[in-house]
């Protein structure tokens, strides 16, 4: 896992291909949804809270890149380890029950966290100060 402020993001260019994708799509106009373009897929969220369920996600060949663009959002990892011998779905994504939490942070506007393929995460997670208005820039970046 990587967390830095976005103005530091094409530092680590040289670890990750393609990060300067995420600079383009930031400036783009804002429209929730998904798409997928050139292997990469572009999740625009906004205000997609949920109660903590310990339930994590990694995707088994991207490197996931997420923004958040406006208000506060926590996140959470698990453990690394967790993800070795479990299948992905047709998408390409691992799901890890039950799992405990390795490592929160709170993300507030212009932080971004970065998360290497099979490393579990879980964006959105409510909180009491989840009342703010909240836009998150998700890019899954396929690796060869």
């Amino acid at each position: 896992m990587i967390y830095d402020t976005i103005d530091h993001l094409l530092e680590y260019s040289s670890v990750i291909e393609h990060l300067d994708v995420v600079l383009k799509h930031i400036q783009e106009p804002w429209e929730v949804g998904s798409q997928s373009l050139n292997g990469v897929r572009i999740r625009r969220a906004a205000n997609a809270f949920a109660p903590f369920s310990h339930q994590f996600t990694a995707s088994k060949n991207a490197v996931t890149v997420h923004v958040v663009l406006a208000g506060k959002e926590l996140v959470a990892s698990t453990y690394h380890e967790l993800s070795k011998g479990k299948k992905s779905d047709q998408e390409g994504y691992l799901f890890i029950e039950d799992a405990p939490v390795a490592a929160a942070l709170t993300l507030t506007e212009g932080d971004f966290v970065i998360f290497m393929p099979t490393e579990p995460y879980c964006f959105g997670i409510q909180t009491e100060e989840a009342a703010t208005e909240l836009r998150t820039l998700t890019l899954e970046i396929e690796i060869s």
